[in-house]
């Protein structure tokens, strides 16, 4: 997750053929986990995730909740499961970023402009937020769920 307007100069560094050892990409991948922030330009990028599963955005009030579509049935299940999730709040990590600008972009960290892969685009207020990331997990269910909340 990074500022909109950072988009292109993050795929001119990582490069047209990124190396998953070295750079800003090597950054990316070198890093165990659900979250890690990447200084870039001034601004905190948000690693989430390890793979780059489909993913999906329920904004809230003071920030928004990011479900990662590992198995569900429908987009519907996987809603209702990603809210159980977050409400729960059985996090096994978590860590804090700031948000310098409020129009922002989720993408896979090898995307670009035009590639047809999917991007989401938000909004968040300026400030600092927790991260909280979780996996999960029911029969018919599973899904990495991330929160933003707004913490100042």
């Amino acid at each position: 997750m990074l500022p909109r307007r950072l988009a292109k100069e993050w795929e001119f560094e990582r490069g047209p053929a990124p190396d998953p050892e070295s750079g800003l990409y090597g950054e990316v991948c070198s890093r165990d986990g659900y979250l890690h922030v990447i200084e870039f330009r001034g601004n905190d990028v948000l690693r989430i995730a390890e793979m780059p599963d489909d993913i999906y955005w329920i904004p809230e009030e003071t920030g928004g909740v990011v479900i990662q579509w590992n198995a569900a049935e429908s987009l519907e299940q996987l809603i209702e499961f990603g809210r159980e999730v977050s409400r729960k709040g059985d996090w096994e990590e978590r860590i804090e970023f700031r948000v310098v600008e409020s129009e922002l972009r989720i993408m896979d960290s090898c995307g670009f402009e035009g590639d047809g892969q999917p991007k989401i685009e938000l909004w968040l207020s300026p400030g600092s937020y927790q991260a909280s990331a979780a996996y999960s997990e029911t029969e018919n269910t599973w899904a990495t769920v991330f929160r933003f909340e707004r913490v100042r």
